[in-house]
């Protein structure tokens, strides 16, 4: 018999108990980045041509693989979406693999994009970046603007080829 499909109240579930105990920078709780980011990501999918939902779960997701002993495998066997686990699976930056390698594989997945832009704004929130000392502020800010920029061209990128593929 086929699982149900996983939903909204699954990722946060989820999220929740796997980022249990974990902190951010500034020392709080580390699940509130994953809800601001999927708070932005839906929305901001509909303008970007993604499903809400499917944005809004791989947002409450998008740190889980990389940063918790839960597994791409995981995620589909409890019944998220194809299209919310291929997006994890892009936002999962790989041990040691660089940066630009990274975003080209976000960049070529839709509701990754949005994720990820939302993302990128949050950690780039200059009321969280002021709660911390001055020189890490500064040198976070430039890699952020430096990921967006990146990010941004590697999407122009993607959409021309795509556009020459159709």
């Amino acid at each position: 018999m086929r699982r149900p499909e996983a939903g909204i109240d699954e990722a946060v579930a989820l999220a929740t108990r796997a980022h249990a105990g974990q902190v951010d920078k500034a020392g709080d709780d580390y699940i509130g980045h994953p809800l601001r980011v999927a708070a932005a990501a839906a929305r901001q999918a509909a303008a970007a041509g993604v499903d809400p939902a499917s944005a809004e779960m791989a947002g409450l997701l998008h740190d889980v693989v990389e940063d918790t002993p839960v597994t791409l495998a995981e995620l589909a066997e409890r019944g998220f979406p194809p299209a919310v686990v291929a997006a994890v699976d892009a936002l999962t930056k790989r041990e040691g693999e660089q940066v630009a390698d990274y975003l080209a594989r976000v960049a070529a997945n839709p509701v990754a994009v949005v994720v990820k832009r939302a993302d990128i704004a949050d950690n780039a929130d200059p009321a969280r970046l002021a709660r911390l000392p001055a020189e890490q502020a500064d040198r976070l800010l430039v890699r952020y603007a430096g990921r967006r920029a990146l990010l941004d061209e590697l999407v122009a990128a993607e959409r021309k080829r795509a556009h020459a593929r159709a």
